[in-house]
């Protein structure tokens, strides 16, 4: 089965550097497109294997190729990565870096890396420095998920990569007030208008109407709100990161459209976490948990 997988992302490679490569040129890209193009071909492979770690999609050849069709499609900021000039590269970097980040903080929780911790003060500084649109969420995740283990919390490996997110967050938001880039609404009718304003943005992307469809239809039954709670204590900080970033909507320190960018992203996991659990092995757990259908073994009989 992993040779299989391996061929799966091997043929992904593939078919995005020929689909890049019947896109047009630009007359004034500064690198050659026979060094762009496979550089983000790999990249867009790279996030594929990323994001099916994080969602728990890799486990098999369907799955991977459905998440890398679901990216293809409902990934923010697309139009910039298939540009095929040195921006999409840049592009597709910036997007490998957000999972990668994540499921590193998920994955390290309890081992020890001593000389690591430098690497990984370093790596949360910047990754929240260079992210605009997620920065703030996931900045806010941290503090609360911090709050909540704070008796343990210095235990773990992962804290300095916290804490290096935290220095960058706060970094990125200096930068945007001192350069003038910040444009903080006054008073609640400002932040009305605001938030009307970034909704109707929302309101135009396909991701975020479709998981606030998905996410609704799956609240009507007990099953799919069986679910929606697993999801949700198996993926904590990509579903507090979801939640607050509709939070920042209001005042979006970073500007408007990095909010939208972040609440995007979040749903394009969130969403893809939940089409995980729609696969018949996330259905035989639900329908294990509820009593139907379950297999009795031969000491129970």
């Amino acid at each position: 089965m992993k040779w299989k997988i391996a061929v799966t992302y091997l043929c992904i490679f593939v078919l995005v550097g020929l689909m890049m490569a019947l896109l047009p040129t630009h007359e004034w890209m500064v690198w050659e497109p026979a060094v762009v193009i496979p550089v983000c071909a790999l990249l867009f492979t790279l996030l594929v294997y990323l994001s099916a770690q994080l969602a728990g999609t890799g486990g098999s050849v369907a799955k991977v190729a459905c998440t890398a069709l679901f990216i293809l499609f409902f990934l923010p900021g697309a139009e910039n990565a298939f540009a095929r000039d040195e921006e999409a590269m840049l592009e597709l970097s910036s997007q490998c870096i957000v999972p990668f980040f994540i499921g590193q903080y998920e994955r390290i929780h309890t081992r020890d890396f001593r000389w690591g911790y430098l690497l990984m003060l370093l790596m949360g500084i910047f990754c929240s420095y260079t992210h605009d649109g997620i920065t703030l969420p996931l900045c806010g995740s941290f503090l609360w998920l911090a709050f909540l283990n704070r008796d343990t919390f210095f235990k773990t490996a992962c804290w300095p990569m916290v804490i290096g997110f935290l220095i960058g967050t706060g970094f990125s938001i200096w930068h945007h007030l001192h350069t003038g880039q910040s444009d903080m609404p006054d008073g609640l009718q400002g932040m009305l208008s605001r938030t009307g304003e970034t909704l109707l943005l929302l309101w135009n992307t396909k991701v975020f109407l479709c998981s606030v469809a998905l996410t609704s239809y799956l609240s009507i039954s007990r099953r799919g709100r069986r679910l929606l709670v697993r999801k949700f204590h198996e993926h904590t900080l990509l579903c507090c990161c979801a939640m607050l970033s509709f939070c920042v909507l209001p005042f979006a320190p970073l500007g408007i459209d990095n909010a939208v960018t972040g609440v995007c992203f979040f749903c394009m996991y969130w969403m893809l976490i939940l089409m995980n659990g729609l696969f018949p092995d996330g259905l035989h757990h639900e329908t294990g948990a509820e009593g139907e259908g379950t297999v009795i073994k031969p000491s129970e009989q």
